[in-house]
């Protein structure tokens, strides 16, 4: 329990940590390691929380306790389990996969520091399923944007699409993702809308069902009879009139830059083995992909699986490794990183790398001291002096794993020399520091103590960045004095420590990197610039980055406050205009569903959903200033305009010449605007309407019950008509496309 408080604190308090747990085992009497968990939580709550709050603030300081003590504490799997069982279903997130490996581990033992780990992804995939269901709602607003234009159209097609949406808004409302039946009725919208821009609509609706005729040449159709086929519909763009061709590659462009930008969030480990340069041109240029997009989505899941492949082999190569060392702990680490590879994760393997490197330097090390251990020895049976028989004995004995203590050992002889022989004790310091010895005894001494002067200059800088300069002292005190000394001892402990510091910190870093990456967008980039510079620093610093992550997190409850303040003055706002109608208010009306959503989610969101309720207001509060306005100058134009003008113009439609190229199912009459004098109120309110605005409308609509008044320009000229209001959308797009 001790080394897990002590692993727990480092990161904080450096040094500091372990001097703070020997004092308190000092005060009871004990040894750190004999510490109970009672005794350990009472130091945590006392002594180490009030040196925490001197580095950080009082908040940060609670919660760094509060992960101490939870160490402490049996490990409660539950929460891990129920996390499994609410994001099991999302295969492709990999940090499901960390988690279930982690779990697995956790079941055969306890590990806090997998704990921690679980416990943190956790949270970051409960920020994750916020933010995509927040997605989830925009695509719900955009498929009710296009099932109200298409409705009138009927048909199996349509209500499979109505099928499909009623299925993911049920997803929705259970806080589950419905992403494949997102993209089927994706699909089948895309469709819709292009047969609804296109003249393959007109040509349907025109065919008499009981005359099987084939459709015109310059339209390729795949389907015998709309109203019953589900076969995909294929519309030859080649053949078509221009404007129309320009609408439907616009929406196929719309359709595939989704698609790019979701195959770059699913696939942004591998984006460096596919060049998607070519195809991010074409669509910038205003060229659909068409098969090529499925073709560089296969690329992409192939270079994912060839990296699949590349960090197993790593992996295998590591668990060589680390069986080798023997290194127990290693082992199940590269074992745990194997099983979230299998799992779908993407385990750290840079970062266990590293860990096998320093486990094999550490063996170098020892070799090293082996073969300083085996010269000791050889000088010590050299001499007969029956001094260094206890000695020699002792260091003959020295096993493997206590090779740390042949400094101690090392000293020992020394002082013995000095005793026994000051000229065989400086030689053999020479030896030891300059690699030579044969030069007169005070050159040989000068020579020493410039040496010494040299690497005590070097030592102080690791002692200093370690905390640790009052060891030196001594080391001053002797070369003050003119005094050779063995600098290898201290270079050895100093050695020693900073490596165990970096381990600490630059796992330590390891996790704060992961959570900078959720504040992407919010500041993190800059975070993990700095985060990067300091792993490649000797002793990183893991205080300043913390520091800055703690201020990205303030700025994250800042914006948020700010949007809810933003979103409720919204729809105080919106309230008394959502009734209304028209462009302004159709477009507006998804937009404020979506965002009631997000309000609702708003204290759940992560830093990534909260930048995205802030791109969505963006795009809502200039409609809703519109659509206000819109109501302001409407409101001014039916206080001018009579019961009776109404009535009459509403009357006109009883004869008037027929405008057959905008006729469709649901448009009852047409009239040009300059031929009707009975249509002059509704110019003259148009015209108001324009000037109040101070735009030129290219369209008014007046909603009467179930009915549409629309007055729309049509190359130039002015066009009334009289229609269902299910159909003024479709309407309005085949003027626009005649102008």
């Amino acid at each position: 329990m001790y080394r897990q408080v002590l692993s727990a604190l480092t990161p904080y308090l450096g040094r500091k940590a372990e001097a703070l747990l020997q004092e308190g085992a000092l005060r009871l009497g004990k040894k750190p390691e004999e510490l109970s968990q009672e005794e350990l939580e009472a130091l945590l709550k006392d002594s180490v929380y009030k040196e925490l709050q001197g580095r950080l603030s009082k908040e940060e300081a609670r919660k760094v306790v509060e992960e101490a003590l939870k160490d402490l504490s049996p490990l409660d799997l539950r929460p891990l389990e129920e996390g499994l069982k609410r994001f099991g279903l999302y295969l492709d997130w990999p940090e499901v996969g960390r988690l279930r490996a982690l779990y697995k581990r956790l079941q055969s033992g306890q590990d806090p520091g997998a704990y921690r780990e679980a416990r943190a992804l956790l949270e970051e995939l409960e920020e994750r399923l916020e933010e995509a269901l927040l997605r989830q709602a925009e695509e719900i607003a955009y498929l009710e944007e296009v099932l109200s234009r298409v409705r009138n159209l009927g048909g199996p097609k349509v209500r499979r699409l109505e099928s499909l949406l009623s299925t993911i808004k049920e997803a929705q409302g259970q806080g589950v993702l419905a992403q494949a039946e997102v993209e089927k009725a994706r699909q089948i919208a895309l469709e819709l809308r292009k047969l609804v821009e296109s003249s393959a609509f007109r040509v349907l609706e025109e065919k008499p069902k009981e005359e099987p005729e084939s459709p015109p040449e310059d339209i390729v159709l795949t389907v015998e009879d709309w109203e019953f086929s589900e076969d995909e519909l294929v519309i030859d763009l080649d053949a078509l009139p221009e404007e129309e061709k320009r609408r439907l590659e616009a929406l196929d462009l719309e359709e595939e830059r989704r698609r790019l930008n979701r195959l770059k969030e699913r696939y942004a480990r591998v984006l460096d083995r596919v060049d998607l340069a070519q195809a991010e041109a074409l669509l910038e240029g205003g060229t659909p992909l068409g098969e090529r997009l499925s073709e560089l989505e296969e690329a992409l899941r192939r270079a994912e699986e060839e990296l699949r492949s590349e960090v197993l082999a790593q992996l295998i190569a590591l668990e060589e490794r680390a069986r080798a060392l023997g290194a127990e702990g290693l082992l199940e680490e590269v074992r745990l990183a194997q099983a979230t590879l299998r799992e779908g994760g993407w385990p750290e393997v840079a970062e266990l790398l590293r860990k096998v490197e320093a486990q094999e330097a550490e063996r170098e090390r020892l070799l090293a001291l082996e073969e300083e251990r085996q010269a000791l020895l050889k000088a010590l049976e050299g001499s007969q002096d029956p001094a260094f028989a206890s000695l020699r004995e002792e260091v003959r004995s020295l096993a493997r794993e206590r090779l740390f203590e042949l400094p101690a050992l090392r000293e020992r002889y020394l002082a013995l020399l000095k005793e026994k022989d000051a000229q065989a004790h400086l030689q053999a310091l020479a030896r030891a520091v300059l690699g030579e010895a044969d030069l007169p005894p005070q050159a040989l001494k000068d020579r020493l103590l410039e040496a010494l002067r040299e690497r005590l200059k070097a030592l102080k800088e690791k002692a200093r960045a370690l905390g640790r300069e009052s060891e030196l002292k001594e080391a001053e005190a002797a070369l003050r004095e003119g005094r050779p000394f063995d600098p290898r001892p201290l270079e050895a402990a100093l050695e020693a420590a900073l490596a165990e510091r970096r381990a600490l910190a630059l796992e330590e870093l390891g996790r704060l990197e992961a959570l900078a990456q959720r504040y992407r967008g919010l500041g993190g980039e800059a975070v993990l610039a700095r985060i990067q510079e300091e792993k490649e620093e000797p002793l990183p610093e893991v205080l300043p980055i913390r520091q800055a992550l703690s201020a990205l997190a303030r700025r994250a409850e800042a914006l948020r406050g700010g949007l809810r303040t933003r979103l409720v003055a919204f729809f105080q706002t919106y309230e008394p205009l959502r009734t209304l109608e028209g462009e302004t208010a159709r477009r507006l009306r998804p937009m404020a569903e979506l965002l009631q959503t997000a309000l609702e989610r708003l204290d759940r969101l992560g830093p990534r959903g909260l930048l995205e309720v802030e791109r969505l207001l963006k795009k809502a509060e200039p409609l809703l200033q519109a659509l206000k306005k819109e109501e302001e100058a409407a409101r001014s134009v039916l206080r001018s305009l009579k019961g009776e003008e109404l009535e009459a113009l509403l009357g006109v439609f009883e004869e008037g010449p027929d405008l057959s190229s905008l006729r469709l199912p649901g448009v009852e009459r047409l009239e040009p605007l300059e031929s009707a004098p009975y249509a002059r109120p509704l110019a003259e309110a148009w015209a108001r309407l324009d000037e109040s605005l101070k735009a030129r409308g290219e369209a008014l609509v007046v909603y009467w019950e179930n009915t549409a008044l629309v007055l729309v320009r049509v190359r130039g000229r002015p066009v009334v008509g009289l229609m269902d209001r299910g159909v003024v959308s479709h309407f309005l797009l085949e003027a626009k496309g005649l102008n």
